[in-house]
């Protein structure tokens, strides 16, 4: 293995690992993150436009394709995964986000948060950057989905501090839009995917609509 590869390897972990470690107050640690991958880019005389942020993609077509395939993942979860292990496990209440169901401002303000971290952050750390280094560099003679799958595997584990069953469906989120950015060759595609993604559970949350579907 060589030294590139052992310091892309030591970046990605600090990338997954330095938001649960260190306590930065308000999702800070975002500007931190994206500041070191600014500089890791600068570094190999690239800009965030070579891991997807191009204005130019940024088109309603973009907004458009991440509007259905966040209902479409939504859909999924609500009709068929959280059925499915609320059916076969004992699951525990979901309970990270109770604070928002008696607050309308906080439901405006943890939504403007996901917007931010949930669309914009996770999507260029683990789509545009961490399955880009993946892809281009670490894998580069395996077939892309090696470097899809490990990158999905990782946006699972990020979300550790949550369950095991938030883990799982992290890993098949990552997994959902790490396919529809290689497919549409866009990233705000999968930003906006995300983001609206996680507005509407949001929203089913404060409503108390979340998983309210069995078999």
């Amino acid at each position: 293995m060589t030294v590139s590869a052992i310091e892309n390897i030591g970046f990605i972990i600090f990338l997954v690992v330095f938001p649960h470690f260190v306590p930065l107050p308000f999702y800070s640690y975002a500007i931190v993150c994206l500041t070191a991958i600014y500089l890791m880019l600068r570094r190999d005389k690239k800009t965030f436009r070579d891991i997807g942020l191009l204005k130019e993609k940024l088109t309603f077509k973009a907004f458009f394709l991440g509007a259905v395939t966040a209902i479409v993942w939504v859909a999924f979860m609500q009709l068929v995964y959280i059925p499915t292990i609320k059916y076969f496990f004992q699951v525990p209440e979901y309970s990270e986000y109770n604070y928002i169901k008696s607050s309308l401002a906080r439901l405006v303000i943890t939504i403007a948060a996901a917007l931010i971290i949930g669309g914009f952050y996770e999507e260029v750390v683990f789509r545009g950057y961490i399955q880009n280094v993946l892809e281009n560099r670490i894998f580069k003679r395996y077939r892309p989905i090696v470097s899809v799958l490990i990158a999905s595997v990782l946006f699972g584990l990020y979300h550790l501090q949550q369950d095991i069953f938030a883990v799982v469906a992290a890993a098949m989120g990552g997994l959902y839009w790490s396919i529809l950015y290689k497919k549409s060759g866009n990233l705000w595609a999968a930003i906006f995917s995300h983001a609206l993604f996680d507005t509407i559970t949001l929203i089913l949350i404060y409503k108390n609509a979340l998983g309210v579907f069995s078999f």
